[in-house]
């Protein structure tokens, strides 16, 4: 059973992946990939939990939007970063990151609430489920600001020009694999 849950984590925990690789172009400190790998890790853990403790009918209301809510949300955040003026070349303030961070677990998180209905009715222990999708999301976000602290080093595209892009990226990958 784990490695099915591990396998359903690595599908889940894609899209962070990729948008941490956007997150990593940008300048931050080893402590605040951590902090962000932390954070995205726990959302994908507590999501599920949330679905199933809201139960069905919340998660078939909130579960169907879910998708085009994240969507939306990148989005907005990819035109803003591709919109916005250039800033100090040591990059944004960690007040900033942290709040891009916290936006983007949420947006890409939000599908995962279906996913804890589900895994309820499928009677999975829930709690290591949440324990698999949140270390496996932790994981796979530590390889993706890694991956995107490499790739910005090389890249003459400013940062969040690149972040922008590859958040618009990955929010069309969402809404056309839904």
């Amino acid at each position: 059973m784990v490695l099915q849950l591990m396998l359903i984590g690595m599908a889940l925990g894609l899209n962070n992946a990729l948008a941490s690789v956007a997150l990593g172009t940008t300048p931050m400190r080893r402590s605040q990939q951590l902090g962000t790998a932390v954070l995205f890790g726990l959302f994908e853990a507590m999501m599920p939990l949330l679905g199933l403790y809201l139960g069905g009918r919340l998660a078939e209301v909130i579960g169907g939007a879910s998708r085009y809510i994240g969507v939306g949300v990148l989005v907005l955040l990819g035109v803003y970063l591709l919109a916005k003026r250039d800033e100090a070349p040591e990059g944004p303030p960690a007040r900033t990151l942290g709040a891009r961070s916290l936006l983007l677990a949420i947006a890409l998180s939000l599908d995962n609430l279906t996913v804890g209905f589900g895994l309820g009715m499928l009677r999975v222990p829930v709690g290591l489920a949440a324990l698999v999708f949140g270390l496996v999301s932790l994981t796979m976000t530590l390889v993706g600001l890694e991956v995107g602290r490499w790739l910005g080093a090389r890249m003459t595209v400013p940062a969040d020009r690149l972040s922008g892009l590859v958040l618009l990226c990955i929010a069309v990958v969402m809404w056309f694999s839904g």
